[in-house]
């Protein structure tokens, strides 16, 4: 998994607030399956949508250890909202949605960015089962995590008060997570390199590394 701390600062939390709170909401089982989902989630339609995927995906896009991690060539994104007693039971995300302009995309990696201080409601922990056991998640607005597509995960019922987020779906242009984890090892080891030998050509060795196993890797 990847934790984006201070993903946003509090202007951009407030601007996407105030904007997601004015939109009007629906049935969270239009997206997934009612037996599975009790939540509600912003209607796709109107500018006011499309500003606050802006906010979200220009600050995502600002971040090179964003960007390093996970390759994006399509992000498709869904503001939702637990209130008291909504939860969203063990899942996991679909293979394939629709991406930009109703194109379909593979799913490789989600994301949460949390709209919501957790101090301010009860309950409702965003749960992961990871290959070493479930990781309970309650992290403060602003932040964003962002784990593998094939990691089953939950949202357990919510409290006392709501909880609002960001959530989204990345197709990255290198689909195999060992490749990813490739380039992410040559990312580090680039930067490790050249902090101890700032003068040396290592950068620009390990840069044509990364370029050229992108090259031969990459889908786009």
């Amino acid at each position: 998994m990847l934790r984006l701390e201070g993903l946003l600062n509090s202007a951009q939390i407030a601007e996407v607030r105030s904007i997601v709170e004015k939109a009007h909401f629906i049935d969270g089982a239009v997206s997934g399956k009612a037996s599975l989902k009790k939540n509600l989630q912003v209607e796709r339609k109107g500018p006011e949508f499309d500003a606050a995927i802006r906010v979200i995906v220009g600050a995502l896009m600002a971040r090179e250890d964003f960007k390093n991690y996970a390759l994006p060539k399509q992000i498709t994104m869904e503001f939702n909202r637990y209130d008291p007693g909504m939860y969203y039971k063990a899942h996991m995300d679909s293979a394939l949605m629709g991406g930009v302009r109703g194109q379909p995309m593979r799913t490789d990696l989600s994301f949460t960015v949390y709209l919501t201080d957790p101090a301010t409601y009860r309950g409702g922990a965003f749960v992961l089962q990871t290959p070493y056991g479930q990781e309970r998640v309650r992290e403060p607005a602003g932040k964003a995590t962002i784990y593998p597509c094939t990691m089953l995960h939950w949202g357990a019922p919510r409290e006392v008060a709501s909880r609002w987020a960001a959530i989204g779906w990345i197709q990255s242009m290198l689909r195999d997570e060992s490749q990813r984890q490739i380039m992410r090892e040559i990312d580090s080891l680039k930067a490790l390199a050249v902090k101890s030998f700032p003068d040396s050509e290592m950068q620009e060795r390990f840069d044509r590394l990364h370029s050229n196993l992108l090259r031969y890797w990459a889908e786009v």
